[in-house]
């Protein structure tokens, strides 16, 4: 069931969004979201044996495997990171690799993140709180979790595989947001997403998310084709999530909150040499 956690959840993510408007310009929610993590990825496990750390090689090879974005896209994202203040050079040892490092602001961003999540999760997964008292205070835990999320990804887990009806949304500028948006705009009597309709305001979601009102439209009007939701009202200014929806939304929750727990449970035991299984690691979704 749906609940003010996952509300939080949502609005934290839209909150979050409206920091990165350069990034949010140049790539969907999936690969905005997943690039800065594999950044991270390619850092942390750059003291392995046999890795290459975080390069603009490294990265462009990684990207184009996972079909984030092209190598030409992602050597203009690292450039801005830069000029962002997300990235900056690092020390290499041997002098052979121009070497880049994430900036105390880019982890910043990453832990606020990850930090909703995991107060989200407080009373779902036992060691939640644990996760949360870590990942903003433990270097150590910050680093293995990255890796953990990324060694997943790496392998083929996609979070969306549980929830395809909701791939309109994480392909599109702002899609995920627009969608919490939506979902946040009733009565917390309602409930979230709310079981009602709820005002839509075309022109307030396009300016609020630096997108087009052609680009809010046809999200919206291939949502409408999937049966994920139907606008109404005699000008079409109210919106409902329908049953299709509401069920995706909850999966794409479960999911992801079984990702960051066994994640975030193997960082707990790369810490004291081994993990306990959280509750919800056998769990199937």
């Amino acid at each position: 069931m749906f609940s003010a956690r996952d509300a939080r959840v949502g609005g934290g993510m839209v909150a979050i969004y409206r920091t990165n408007r350069l990034l949010n310009l140049l790539l969907s929610d999936r690969a905005r979201a997943l690039f800065t993590h594999v950044a991270l990825y390619l850092h942390f496990r750059g003291a392995e044996p046999g890795q290459p750390g975080l390069t603009a090689g490294a990265m462009k090879d990684l990207c184009a495997q996972l079909r984030l974005c092209s190598r030409g896209r992602c050597e203009a994202l690292l450039i801005l990171m830069r000029a962002g203040g997300l990235l900056t050079a690092a020390p290499d040892p041997d002098r052979r690799k121009r070497l880049l490092a994430p900036t105390e602001k880019l982890l910043a961003l990453h832990r606020a993140r990850w930090g909703l999540h995991f107060e989200a999760m407080q009373g779902l997964v036992p060691q939640a709180a644990d996760y949360l008292a870590a990942i903003r205070s433990d270097p150590a835990f910050t680093e293995a979790f990255a890796i953990a999320l990324g060694r997943r990804f790496v392998a083929g887990l996609r979070v969306l595989d549980n929830a395809p009806d909701l791939e309109p949304f994480a392909e599109r500028n702002a899609g995920f947001v627009i969608l919490f948006s939506l979902a946040l705009s009733g009565n917390m009597s309602d409930g979230f997403p709310p079981a009602a309709p709820v005002q839509l305001s075309i022109n307030a979601l396009a300016r609020n998310f630096a997108v087009s009102r052609k680009h809010v439209l046809s999200l919206l009007r291939e949502a409408e084709a999937r049966q994920l939701l139907m606008r109404s009202g005699t000008a079409h200014n109210e919106v409902s999530l329908l049953p299709r929806g509401r069920n995706a939304l909850e999966t794409m929750f479960a999911t992801m909150y079984l990702y960051l727990a066994q994640c975030a449970d193997e960082a707990l035991g790369a810490r004291s040499g081994g993990a306990e299984p959280s509750v919800l690691t056998a769990t199937a979704v």
